[in-house]
């Protein structure tokens, strides 16, 4: 049995463009604005209230925390955090850097802590 291809093939009436190049930094980006655009917490839940029962060990066996407890020590962390990784950034864009390196961190820290 023979096959024949009854099918013709038929370009479309617009012409197609070859897809535009982006940078390389177009998707952290578009990350980094959706991410500043959410104001939900960043770090889990769960992990965090486990982190600070276990924290809390060290001080008294037994200690019970409220809800609203683990909420503020969470909001609090992730500010301190935020706050320090914008510290950074801003030291390693004076240093003509993209990328944030320990010595950044480091210099965040003693400059948030002299203030």
């Amino acid at each position: 049995m023979v096959r024949t291809n009854t099918e013709t093939t038929q370009q479309s009436s617009s012409s197609t463009l070859p897809k535009r190049k982006r940078k390389a930094a177009t998707n952290a980006i578009r990350e980094i604005r959706a991410e500043q655009k959410n104001t939900s917490l960043i770090i889990p839940l769960a992990p965090m209230n486990r982190l600070v029962a276990e924290l809390a060990l060290n001080y008294k066996v037994d200690l019970r925390f409220k809800g609203e407890a683990y909420r503020a020590l969470h909001t609090a962390a992730e500010n301190y955090l935020i706050e320090t990784f914008q510290r950074a950034n801003k030291c390693a864009i004076h240093d003509f850097r993209e990328t944030v390196q320990p010595k950044d961190f480091q210099l965040a820290k003693d400059l948030a802590a002299s203030q």
